[in-house]
């Protein structure tokens, strides 16, 4: 069983508490009532002990809980729904170059290209991350998978020159992901992020193997045209930076143009690390190209059980009020719903005999009737006698006459009345 609003338990510290000030009030009034009198003579004057309430006041403190965590909204059982999951197997190829170290993209190339990727996954929540990384060859990280806090795991343990051979081969990164993904299917995509430097692999044969597998490509350009410098740690600590084979610093540029050319063959798209909106950019570039979609069934729908604490709560409540000295109450109230419910029939009105006297006329006049209200009220008789008693002094002889009538009809065992 579980919970939808736990907080709401707290308010059962409302009804605790009216039951403890029940208890309480019941044992003043039993000591209350020792001090008058001794049970026996309590028995010998009234029947018995008068009632406290506890009862009572306990029924209706057992009701206000069930209303309680009828409101906290509890839960078991599973009903199956099925659920349309829109899903992509995405795999993200990683320059680990050694040019991803220059810093024109701060800190560096690499830096920001795992701060990106890190902040994206989110996005990709429902769909499958794979990791390649590649240099000169390239590696399968992370397989493709729904766990993306285990991706990020793997992505936060990327360093530069993770990848022994040098160099910068983009078909190879290209056939890496090829094997993560699946063999066939509409929604494999391979996310490349690269500043498009390729000293070694074939471009145009990468985007052909990609175009006849139906993989999508999102190229990323990860560095800037202006590019700048490598720099190469040293052992003491100190930063150099790679020179070639004159002695005159290497500079590194971006090459968008080579990863428009291959996205441009597979029909993909191609977006920069520069831009300000570089995290949404990339969902939404993502979202826009081949999908699948799954049609899957899963038992995730908890069902709704606080019908059955409102029901026992108006049971409890009207046992609370059956209770004397509401039972009478109770009743009434009953039957007048019931009466309420169904048609009011209609009274019939015996004709009251004609009555003659010497020098007097022969009169008909209608019997005496009682409305049905009075008749299911307990006391209905004793009220109509005291109407009557009421209406004689204030010298109302005939209506004096209806209610001392009524309440003969009512009570006819008293006829004194």
């Amino acid at each position: 069983m579980s919970i939808a609003e736990p907080t709401s338990l707290w308010l059962l510290a409302l009804p605790a508490l009216a039951s403890a000030l029940a208890v309480y009030r019941h044992r003043s009034r039993v000591v209350q009532q020792r001090r008058l009198a001794s049970p026996a003579v309590w028995r010998r004057l009234m029947g018995g002990t008068p009632a406290t309430g506890l009862l009572r006041m306990l029924a209706w403190c057992i009701a206000a809980a069930l209303v309680v965590v009828a409101l906290a909204r509890p839960q078991w059982g599973e009903l199956p729904t099925e659920e349309s999951v829109r899903t992509r197997d995405l795999v993200v190829a990683l320059d680990v170059s050694d040019s991803m170290l220059c810093p024109d993209l701060r800190p560096s190339r690499l830096a920001r290209s795992l701060e990106v990727i890190v902040r994206a996954l989110p996005g990709f929540e429902g769909n499958r991350v794979g990791i390649v990384v590649f240099a000169g060859d390239a590696y399968p990280l992370v397989p493709v998978t729904t766990d993306l806090n285990a991706v990020a795991a793997f992505l936060d343990g990327v360093r530069p020159q993770m990848v022994a051979l040098p160099g910068s081969n983009l078909e190879r990164a290209a056939d890496a992901a090829l094997r993560l993904l699946p063999a066939e299917g509409e929604g494999r995509v391979l996310v490349l992020v690269t500043d498009g430097e390729n000293l070694q692999g074939d471009v145009a044969a990468a985007a052909e193997r990609l175009r006849k597998a139906g993989v999508g490509v999102l190229a990323v350009v990860a560095g800037t045209s202006d590019g700048g410098p490598i720099p190469v740690p040293s052992a003491d600590g100190s930063v150099q930076y790679k020179r070639d084979s004159n002695g005159r610093p290497v500079v590194t540029r971006a090459q968008p143009e080579v990863l428009q050319e291959l996205a441009t063959a597979v029909d993909g798209e191609v977006l920069e690390l520069t831009g300000g909106r570089v995290v949404p950019e990339l969902i939404e570039s993502i979202n826009r190209l081949r999908t699948r979609e799954i049609e899957a069934t899963r038992t995730v729908r908890r069902v709704e059980r606080f019908p059955i604490f409102l029901l026992a709560a108006a049971v409890v409540l009207g046992l609370g009020f059956a209770l004397s000295p509401w039972r009478r109450l109770a009743a009434a109230a009953t039957l007048v719903v019931a009466m309420l419910a169904v048609p009011a029939v209609a009274q019939d009105a015996d004709p009251v005999q004609p009555s003659a006297a010497s020098g007097e006329t022969e009169t008909r006049g209608a019997a005496p009737t009682v409305s049905w209200w009075q008749r299911l009220i307990p006391g209905g008789s004793r009220r109509l006698a005291r109407a009557g008693a009421g209406h004689w002094r204030d010298g109302d002889l005939p209506r004096a006459v209806e209610d001392f009538a009524g309440a003969a009809i009512l009570d006819p065992d008293s006829p004194d009345r």
